[in-house]
């Protein structure tokens, strides 16, 4: 016990006689390493995980703010996606999925009809395929008077489906009822052209190539 007082006597002599603006600067230090140590060790790990909870609190409020504005918004968002069927329905009767033949013919004919002009002939030809649709012409051969024709390419035009006329050709007939009548029956031929909607779009020559090169490798 005396020696180790003996030694905390001496320690604190040395001590006293060290000068004070060295005692001054050991604190300033001392401290300083103190802090960097709670800095790193502590008040760093600290900031950071508040920084990452404050950037995880941004994201949820901005994915909140979000749904609050999808829920305020749903009844627009509804009545806009019906208007957009709506549209989507009227563009199909202009450009629909299929060929739909029989129902084509009856149209053309229908038409006809209401325009007293015969119907002689209805082909339709190959469907050639473009980039999002295909076009399908078709030929078409009639007798009638000038103006009943007319009125039939008038009526076809202003059909839901889409139908450009072409072409076509007109020829007089020596009719003995058409000649009393003061009318002159004509006969003649169109080309029409009415669209198919695709829904795949088809594949470019390439394509088919490399496809048909695959298959060989089979």
């Amino acid at each position: 016990m005396k020696k180790i007082e003996m030694d905390f006597k001496g320690i604190s002599k040395k001590i006293a006689k060290i000068k004070r603006i060295y005692k001054l600067l050991f604190s300033i230090v001392f401290n300083l390493l103190m802090f960097a140590l709670l800095y790193f060790y502590i008040i760093s790990p600290q900031l950071e995980t508040k920084r990452q909870l404050e950037d995880e609190y941004g994201k949820v409020k901005n994915e909140l703010q979000k749904m609050v504005s999808i829920r305020n918004n749903m009844q627009k968002f509804r009545q806009e996606y019906g208007q957009l069927q709506e549209i989507l329905q009227q563009m199909l009767k202009q450009l629909p999925e299929t060929k739909d033949i029989p129902n084509l013919l009856r149209n053309v004919s229908n038409i006809g009809s209401e325009a007293r002009l015969k119907i002689t002939y209805f082909e339709p030809k190959t469907l050639q395929a473009k980039e999002f649709y295909s076009e399908l012409p078709f030929s078409i051969k009639y007798i009638g008077p000038y103006h009943h024709i007319g009125y039939f390419f008038d009526s076809v035009r202003k059909l839901e489906r889409i139908i450009n006329i072409s072409s076509f050709s007109l020829t007089s007939m020596s009719d003995s009822k058409a000649t009393q009548q003061s009318r002159m029956i004509l006969s003649g031929d169109c080309t029409a052209m009415t669209y198919v909607y695709l829904k795949e779009q088809p594949k470019l020559k390439t394509e088919q190539k490399k496809d048909e090169k695959k298959e060989e490798k089979r």
